[in-house]
């Protein structure tokens, strides 16, 4: 049997949590995940997920901070995922940090869905 891939969501807003959650989980992913930065990079440590979700504004660590920590430490793709920023800001914010796929909210699951896809399977 194939090992499942394991995806670490962080977002603050629990619906977005619970909503990825149960759409990836449908989808054979395994999912683990965090509400704010400080349990992001602890849970990345501990679990190495084989890609993360994370949202841009986040308590307790900027979702830069999450992203960049997360790069320096671990080779891992990342999709970011904003309700404030838009597509044509977030190289500003990053230009520093290369991700793997962003996304505005409200978030298109199937587009998501595609993007995973594309990153894990390489």
């Amino acid at each position: 049997m194939k090992k499942k891939n394991l995806i670490l969501i962080v977002d603050d807003e629990e619906e977005i949590r619970l909503l990825l959650k149960e759409f990836l989980e449908k989808n054979d992913f395994d999912v683990i995940v965090a509400a704010d930065g400080q349990q992001a990079i602890k849970l990345a440590g501990e679990h190495i997920p084989d890609l993360v979700i994370t949202d841009m504004l986040l308590p307790k660590e900027h979702g830069v901070e999450v992203m960049q920590s997360i790069k320096d430490n671990f080779f891992l793709p990342i999709i970011a995922i904003s309700g404030i920023y838009k597509k044509n800001e977030i190289k500003d914010k990053i230009s520093d940090i290369y991700i793997d796929g962003f996304f505005e909210k409200p978030l298109n699951l199937d587009e998501i869905l595609i993007c995973i896809r594309a990153i894990l399977n390489g």
